[in-house]
């Protein structure tokens, strides 16, 4: 089979190839095969009707047809095998006339491909993320949610009822002067400031004192749950019976205690750095992944292709509705639950697939500029792992999956892999913290040993 390959523009190729006769003439002979198993031609068992019944049957022109498009698949998949093209889009394939035994069979076909795109420089290269060190303020704002966990309510008699208080509540409620079904509550225990109600519920109950009764209408905003509610006027009857104040536990002894068997205060405070420490000390090597392909891709050089980028955020967009489905919830049910539209998330994926394919196109830029490759033993070494966690023979899965062209998928992640292998070297890629309480990215450089004169190979 002969192949050639004429380059229209960056990611978009042309390819002429010519299919031998001979290889023509088997695919013939197969298809007649193929057809003979699958009709029921009188007076003959299957696979055994001979030819011209066959072509009298169904046509000869199906089974040319049928070999032809063998061939034309075939033949398309070891083009791209031997010009180590990948495709990022379906082909477009020109309209060959039908093939004819003892000829050779041409076809053409344009193909979007993967780009093989540059870096302006490896030279220098450095990302800044967050120390891997817990503030002050961190340790702080952790006791406080504790302090909210453990805080209890007090009733409250002398005074009236406020924007950070509980109110114990019974009401009657209307829409448009209409009752409607659960339009009477009793006994209900209000969290005011939470936002569980508009803020003009809030706002007519403030000041009110235990027992006192409180009228309250407003129009129900777009916001609402009850779509059917929306911009009419809903009205509440309110009786504030009791008003309670959230009281926060001081952070002492006894508190430590309570909250995690701590000794003392004393004790708290260091055994919550500590732990919080090595969470983040956990987290860090991927905030420098981050860092680091943010910074190779910001060095790429040419045009992401749109077909690449609307492949990743389809993917994105199955997975995320595979993990509603998953969780049981209903697209709507999110929507309503999270007060999103399909056409915000719908941005934001195609966002984050950008910014994926960026990365991953800088990282392939990456390991061509530096010579790595991919070899056989990478290949069984990633299978190994992968067939270790199952009952697959790895021989038997490496057969499988260079049938199906799985094994370039592996062999794409082996190249991510290596090359971002080489931007966590911190000879390659200078790694700068900086301290969360000081967001300037002036702190202290983590890796002053940091080799940032990498030499570029262009």
């Amino acid at each position: 089979m002969n192949t050639s390959v004429e380059r229209i523009n960056a990611h978009t190729v042309k390819l002429t190839i010519t299919v031998p006769a001979t290889d023509v003439d088997t695919a013939i002979e197969a298809a007649y095969k193929s057809i003979a198993k699958k009709v029921k031609i009188p007076g003959f068992r299957a696979g055994r009707a001979p030819k011209p019944m066959i072509d009298s049957h169904v046509g000869r022109e199906t089974v040319l047809a049928e070999a032809q498009d063998e061939l034309l698949n075939s033949a398309y998949n070891k083009a791209l095998e031997s010009e180590s093209l990948r495709p990022i889009a379906r082909p477009s394939v020109d309209e060959p006339a039908l093939i004819e035994r003892g000829k050779d069979f041409e076809f053409t076909a344009e193909v979007e491909v993967r780009p093989e795109l540059t870096l302006s420089s490896i030279k220098g290269l450095s990302a800044t993320v967050p120390a891997a060190i817990t503030t002050d303020a961190e340790i702080e704002a952790q006791i406080e949610h504790a302090r909210e966990q453990f805080a209890t309510l007090e009733p409250v008699e002398e005074r009236a009822l406020a924007a950070d208080d509980y109110a114990l509540i019974s009401f009657v409620g209307t829409v448009d002067g209409e009752e409607y079904e659960g339009n009477t509550v009793d006994g209900y225990l209000y969290e005011m400031g939470r936002g569980l109600m508009p803020p003009q519920f809030d706002e007519g109950l403030i000041g009110a004192m235990p027992g006192e009764e409180r009228t309250v209408a407003f129009e129900v905003p777009e916001t609402s749950g009850n779509p059917e509610f929306i911009g009419k006027t809903v009205s509440f009857v309110v009786n504030v019976k009791e008003i309670k104040a959230k009281v926060l536990p001081e952070v002492n002894d006894e508190f430590a205690a309570n909250v995690g068997g701590y000794d003392s205060v004393e004790g708290m405070y260091a055994e919550l750095r500590q732990t919080m420490d090595n969470a983040k000390q956990v987290g860090r090597g991927r905030a420098v992944e981050r860092g680091v392909r943010q910074a190779l891709a910001e060095r790429l050089i040419g045009e992401v292709p749109d077909a690449m980028i609307k492949t990743t955020q389809g993917q994105m967009m199955r997975d995320f509705l595979n993990g509603l489905e998953s969780r049981g919830l209903s697209v709507p049910d999110y929507l309503s639950a999270t007060g999103a539209t399909m056409e915000v998330i719908e941005a934001q994926t195609a966002e984050q697939a950008r910014t994926v394919v960026t990365e991953e196109l800088a990282l392939e830029a990456l390991f061509r500029q530096l010579d790595m490759e991919v070899t056989e033993a990478d290949i069984d070494e990633e299978i190994a792992v992968i067939s270790s966690s199952g009952t697959s023979d790895p021989a038997e899965l490496r057969r499988s999956w260079e049938e199906s062209g799985v094994i370039d998928v592996l062999r794409e992640q082996i190249i991510h892999k290596k090359a971002v292998e080489w931007l966590m070297d911190p000879k390659n890629v200078a790694i700068m913290e900086f301290d969360a309480d000081n967001d300037s990215g002036e702190g202290a450089d983590a890796d002053a040993n940091a080799d940032a004169d990498t030499k570029d190979k262009e």
